[in-house]
């Protein structure tokens, strides 16, 4: 038998993952499980596809079935863990992550994970505390100093916040993470225009970062600059196609009901509603209600002159730029 990393499908699957292809690389995966029904590297990539496909449940069956073959991957571990943290379950998340970590005493993945999961809980001293202990293995790891910047960001020390994000800056200047992160940071502190100027230096760095022209978008929202934000959003759907993306989706939305464009807006929370699962997929039925509430009080007359704050435009959230 073929060994799995010199499968053809294998290395085709891996490479339409990388390139964004998910239905495909998903499809290629399966050939290789049709060939072989113990290829759990294959049943992982699977999962990983389905995960960027905001598909949580159909990703964390792929991964139980490679964890009935591999148990002890901490690869897969996690894998389930992130997962399970964006469909909300972060208790079972961070099981998953103390399981990796178990494993392998230096996985900083599974570290992370952990102090993530923890950060959506609102635990965030005890979020720093999985990162010092992440800091003994590595004290200039990228993903745990963004993670550290991050959990102070919300624990509202903004300078200290923005000295993290500068320590990944001092490995990599290029780094498009920490640039959103202290752009974030500023915009918390309410300063959209220093904001403003950190999100256009990722722009120079790379024109199509995805995250710059929603953190823009969002900027932009809260300076009740809603074409300028709009404008941002439909550069983001022109790098991502037709691929759905949460923060996009979110963000534009949002937008499109500022701007009174509610047939556009419960269009796109539709969109966002048939893609997502648990908590972001009631919200978005939320917002459904909540622009058809809208819709009919404009037929009446009825709409105020400034729209009501609502819960969407979640798009420059930090915790997600550092994840």
């Amino acid at each position: 038998m073929v060994k799995l990393n010199e499968n053809s499908a294998y290395k085709r699957g891996q490479e339409l993952l990388d390139a964004g292809q998910y239905e495909e690389a998903i499809q290629k995966f399966a050939e290789v499980i049709a060939e072989n029904p113990r290829a759990w590297k294959a049943m992982n990539s699977q999962g990983f596809a389905y995960q960027k496909m905001s598909k949580y449940t159909d990703a964390v069956e792929c991964f139980d079935k490679a964890l009935a073959i591999n148990p002890k991957s901490v690869e897969v571990l996690n894998n389930k863990g992130v997962t399970l943290s964006m469909r909300g379950l972060y208790k079972e998340a961070i099981a998953c992550f103390d399981e990796a970590f178990a494993n392998d005493r230096t996985s900083l993945e599974a570290l992370n994970g952990k102090a993530i999961a923890l950060q959506h809980m609102f635990s965030y001293k005890e979020a720093l505390d999985v990162l010092e202990e992440a800091m003994k293995i590595d004290s200039k790891h990228p993903q745990t100093l963004l993670s550290i910047a991050v959990t102070l960001q919300k624990l509202k020390q903004y300078d200290r916040s923005i000295s993290f994000f500068k320590k990944v800056l001092s490995g990599d200047k290029y780094n498009t993470k920490a640039w959103n992160g202290i752009g974030v940071t500023y915009q918390l502190m309410g300063d959209n225009e220093s904001a403003l100027k950190c999100f256009t230096k990722i722009l120079n760095i790379n024109s199509q970062e995805l995250q710059a022209w929603i953190s823009i978008g969002y900027v932009y929202q809260k300076m009740f600059k809603f074409k300028d934000a709009l404008k941002c959003y439909k550069k983001a759907q022109a790098i991502v196609g037709g691929r759905y993306t949460h923060k996009l989706y979110d963000g534009l939305a949002s937008c499109l009901t500022k701007l009174s464009e509610f047939d556009q807006a419960i269009e796109v929370y539709k969109m966002i509603y048939q893609s997502e699962e648990g908590k972001r997929k009631w919200d978005a039925q939320r917002s459904i209600k909540f622009v058809n509430k809208l819709k009919r009080k404009q037929a009446v007359g009825q709409l105020p002159d400034i729209m009501p704050k609502d819960d969407g435009a979640d798009a420059g959230a930090a915790a997600e730029s550092a994840e």
